[in-house]
């Protein structure tokens, strides 16, 4: 089981299964692939699949908690650049796509910089269709992430959802390879987790005003 710890209402996880080069990884709360009718979890798969009021939903909720976990860094936002996890068919992150384009608004809320096109990488399958891990990392492996120098020592990876951290692992090497003493943190709307996995997942520790911020988040798509 991997163990979190509460972090101004986010889950922090110190490490992953795959952790390579991250300093810790962020997630407002679990999507459990067993359980689809739990609220989050319902949620989370309607944000997956991009319907529009889910869409909304979890930008406005990204927008409303992630200052608080910001915080909780110290750290100055000219200090900090924020990239995006790409896509399976992409070789550089689409402005225009929901995780790039919320990336660029956190790194202006909080003053920070964005660099969402310094990211490179091969297009390879889609990993979610794979349950092995050695499947998995032998398709991560086809992308070959390739990361610019960027403007500023900590990095912030934005990604909707992470199950093992293979994705942010791949990131954050190379960011890691293309500019030495980075601090990597990754950042995602939820941790992929099987109930028949993990001892007891609940979102019992997810704010009740996240929920409406998500409720209302939706009501602005008509």
């Amino acid at each position: 089981m991997i163990t979190w710890m509460a972090r101004n209402g986010w889950m922090g996880f110190p490490r992953l299964s795959v952790n390579s080069g991250l300093g810790g990884t962020f997630t407002l709360a679990y999507k459990l692939t067993d359980n689809p009718t739990e609220t989050w979890t319902s949620r989370f798969i309607r944000f997956k699949v991009g319907q529009p009021q889910a869409s909304v939903g979890g930008a406005r909720l990204f927008y409303e908690a992630f200052p608080a976990l910001f915080d909780s860094f110290g750290l100055r936002g000219r200090d900090c650049v924020f990239v995006s996890a790409l896509s399976s068919t992409e070789t550089v992150a689409d402005r225009g796509r929901l995780i790039p384009h919320i990336a660029i608004e956190l790194a202006d809320l909080v003053g920070a910089h964005e660099a969402v096109g310094s990211i490179s990488k091969q297009r390879h399958g889609k990993i979610h269709n794979l349950y092995r891990a050695d499947a998995r990392d032998a398709e991560l492996d086809k992308a070959q992430y390739v990361s610019q120098r960027l403007p500023a020592r900590n990095v912030f990876v934005l990604d909707d959802f992470v199950t093992r951290g293979g994705t942010l692992s791949k990131v954050a090497e190379a960011v890691h390879a293309a500019n030495p003493g980075s601090a990597v943190y990754g950042v995602a709307l939820a941790k992929t987790e099987r109930v028949a996995w993990c001892s007891n997942p609940t979102n019992s520790h997810v704010p009740e005003r996240w929920g409406k911020v998500w409720t209302d988040g939706e009501k602005e798509v008509r």
